[in-house]
């Protein structure tokens, strides 16, 4: 894999991998099996105006809303193009027009290199998903083997941002949702991180061969290396209660459980990269990008978003069922919030569809959930303030909302308005987390918020 498995972790994954008929790409393990437990926890920065959010408030931090150059997007574009569809991720080989392609687009990217100092990056933290492998004479024959199996899906977990308490990189071989997955941990090792005590590998490994030979040489720069050593490992299968861990005394391997991988490109958004192994094996990966993340890029994206592509997204943020449970009851729920993006149902008001998406709009909960306030702001000292009593429904999953009270302010003035009410409406939660918020109205309009801490 993309940090090169020791043999005997790959042996036990294959065999765990002949539970999976072949011939067919593994499902995606469920969140709770899957869910990397990485470090970097970014927090949502409030920004005074909406244009200003869409970048300081909502890039994510595992990826970046970037134009790319026009040679490295249809390079990118070359590289993908050619693996597509490729057997047992590049097992089933190139033509020799695929292989063209593939070697300039390869040269291309690893020339410009993307990020510099890709180690020191955020947008190196994250989950990638193995798409394609070289196969040099070089390489493990047991890792050309386990890696060419599509029954299974082969991740690298990476966390060597500053947040992270420990750099460390792990390897992740998803069995299925049915199944589960084997973890192979190592302590990482970067040039703005040392690890304390780590020694890179030497030699070329096991005589003859056997493992594949091993590269000592330098980096081409700085801040490209990842230096690892296996420390720990363990199977989560979703038949048990508990982790079984894998009995490979790891520190007595010496240089075996060593290796490295060099970031030769890293997209200046943070979704495609290139590494290359201590075996020589050069690895094409993909970040996979959470939907909570590739919601708040998609809005990030103001001037050419698609409505359509935000909903659909909002809703599988609903699905991922990775927000708090109880919402209504949430303490989460309270404070300051900003709406970002509407979609008004088909029974909205008229004025409220008019204004959607084209003023500030915030909604204010208070500590004890009793009270809620959405103020509009039409113009410089112009607003609408309408108040409200609140609380949770039974279920907890939806907020009962009853106005008592609309007043149109005008500078310091408040001048109450006769605005007729009617009845107790209500705002559904689908989805709510320390700074993101997915709710749906009593008349259909799907609403997105982030917080508001200024």
């Amino acid at each position: 894999m993309a940090a090169s498995l020791p043999s005997h972790a790959i042996l036990a994954a294959a065999a765990g991998a002949s539970c999976i008929s072949s011939g067919r790409r593994a499902a995606q393990a469920a969140p709770a099996l899957r869910r990397p437990a990485l470090c970097q926890r970014r927090r949502l920065a409030a920004a005074a105006a909406p244009a200003a959010a869409a970048t300081a408030l909502l890039e994510p931090a595992s990826i970046k809303i970037v134009k790319l150059d026009r040679k490295l997007e249809r390079a990118q574009q070359t590289l993908l193009g050619v693996i597509a569809g490729v057997e047992g991720r590049g097992k089933g080989g190139l033509t020799p027009e695929q292989q063209a392609a593939f070697d300039e687009a390869v040269a291309i990217l690893e020339a410009d290199g993307g990020v510099e100092a890709p180690t020191t990056s955020p947008l190196l933290d994250g989950r990638w998903a193995l798409l394609f492998t070289s196969r040099p004479g070089t390489a493990s024959p047991i890792q050309r083997t386990f890696t060419a199996v599509d029954s299974v899906s082969v991740y690298q977990d990476i966390e060597v941002g500053d947040e992270c308490e420990q750099a460390r990189v792990s390897q992740v071989v998803d069995f299925g949702s049915a199944v589960g997955f084997l973890r192979v941990e190592a302590e990482a090792n970067t040039d703005s991180r040392p690890l304390p005590g780590f020694t890179p590998r030497v030699g070329q490994g096991l005589p003859f061969g056997i493992m594949g030979k091993s590269s000592t040489g330098p980096p081409a720069r700085p801040d490209m290396r990842v230096g690892f050593q296996f420390d720990r490992a363990a199977f989560t299968l979703k038949a048990l209660p508990f982790k079984i861990p894998y009995p490979v005394p790891f520190k007595l391997l010496g240089d075996e459980r060593k290796g490295w991988i060099d970031v030769t490109y890293l997209s200046p958004d943070g979704r495609l990269r290139l590494s290359r192994g201590n075996k020589g094996t050069l690895f094409v990966l993909q970040k996979e990008v959470a939907p909570r993340d590739r919601l708040l890029a998609a809005l990030a994206a103001r001037g050419g978003r698609d409505d359509d592509e935000i909903e659909a997204l909002a809703e599988e943020v609903a699905a991922s069922g990775e927000g708090v449970p109880r919402p209504a009851a949430s303490p989460l729920a309270a404070g300051k919030w900003r709406l970002l993006w509407t979609r008004q149902g088909q029974t909205a008001n008229p004025l409220q569809k008019a204004l959607a998406n084209q003023v500030e709009n915030f909604q204010l909960i208070s500590e004890d959930g009793g009270r809620l306030e959405n103020l509009v702001c039409l113009l410089p000292g112009l607003r609408v303030r309408a108040s409200a009593a609140c609380g949770p429904e039974e279920g907890d999953s939806r907020t009962r909302v009853d106005i008592d009270e609309v007043t149109l302010e005008v500078g310091p003035a408040k001048l109450p308005l006769p605005i007729r009410t009617y009845g107790r409406g209500f705002v559904e939660w689908l989805h709510l987390d320390q700074e993101l918020r997915v709710t749906r109205g009593n008349k259909g309009s799907l609403f997105i918020h982030v917080r508001d801490d200024a």
